[in-house]
């Protein structure tokens, strides 16, 4: 009886060192390192500004995953309907209450306080295929009070959740200002 015991005892204990290294062992199945971005802005009018971004991802992201311009002040993004075909164009732009959450601490994490920041971001997701995908949109801005672009930057959001464990990041680059005279 007393072998029996011993013998289910050390049989769980290895079953839960086990699901314990597992656990905390787990790694997303998209990694920063598998996707790089660039973006650039130019102006094309008083008011409006065309955004160029391109993102290579090498490996397939089956997590949720979207992408979140952030330019202070600037939004209302619009996107060119006679676009070449070497153009993605988002079905669909908007939110997602946590990928937003995961931006606003990764912005409070670089010390920008999102407290006082006009509303919400807009973000869009591209395709899960591995791959290289140009997305170009125009903004304007969202109030008559803003002038100028203050930082550009893209954020990259992976949420993904294993055995109730997350393993969400965000990836940060900032976007280039071409300049042009304006005529």
């Amino acid at each position: 009886m007393r072998k029996r015991t011993i013998f289910w005892i050390t049989g769980i204990a290895i079953v839960v060192v086990v699901i314990l290294l597992t656990y905390n062992n787990l790694v997303p199945s998209l990694k920063e390192q598998d996707v790089s971005m660039k973006g650039t802005i130019r102006q094309v009018d008083t008011d409006k500004f065309e955004v160029d971004m391109q993102f290579t991802r090498t490996r397939e992201d089956n997590g949720i995953h979207m992408v979140y311009p952030v330019i202070f002040g600037w939004g209302n993004l619009s996107f060119n309907e006679e676009l070449n075909d070497s153009y993605f164009r988002p079905s669909s732009v908007g939110t997602s209450g946590e990928l937003e959450q995961l931006v606003h601490q990764a912005l409070q994490d670089e010390g920008i306080n999102t407290s006082n920041v006009n509303g919400h971001f807009a973000g869009f997701s591209i395709p899960d295929e591995a791959g290289t995908y140009r997305v170009r949109f125009s903004i304007s801005p969202l109030s008559e009070n803003v002038h100028s672009l203050n930082d550009p930057k893209i954020y990259y959001v992976h949420q993904e959740k294993v055995l109730g464990k997350n393993l969400n990041w965000v990836k940060k680059e900032r976007m280039v200002m071409i300049k042009e005279n304006l005529e």
